[in-house]
């Protein structure tokens, strides 16, 4: 029985995957419809709690801010003039090469 439920909801997932679904909305939708199947709890609402509270989290504050600062420093040429403005110091050291790229 656990088998045929197992098969079941992959086979579901690579329906929704196969009908150009989003790989997350496809997911989300296998979740939702294995929680409305084999439990008793509301699915909306259990999902609604779990799933702000981890996108809630101010862990995830830092991984935009890092992308910020990298474009940044791209479209800025700040960290290509700051290398080329090193690179002397380093010619006499071993690795200076691989240091100043």
């Amino acid at each position: 029985m656990d088998l045929a439920i197992t098969l079941g909801l992959i086979l579901a997932l690579f329906v929704l995957l196969g009908s150009g679904i989003w790989i997350g909305l496809a997911l989300l939708g296998v979740g939702w419809l294995g929680m409305e199947l084999f439990t008793a709890r509301a699915a909306g609402d259990a999902m609604a709690v779990t799933i702000w509270g981890a996108s809630s989290s101010w862990t995830l504050t830092a991984l935009p801010m890092f992308l910020w600062m990298g474009e940044i420093l791209f479209r800025t040429r700040l960290s290509s003039d700051m290398f080329k403005g090193l690179a002397p110091g380093w010619k006499n050291c071993r690795g200076a090469c691989f240091m100043s790229m």
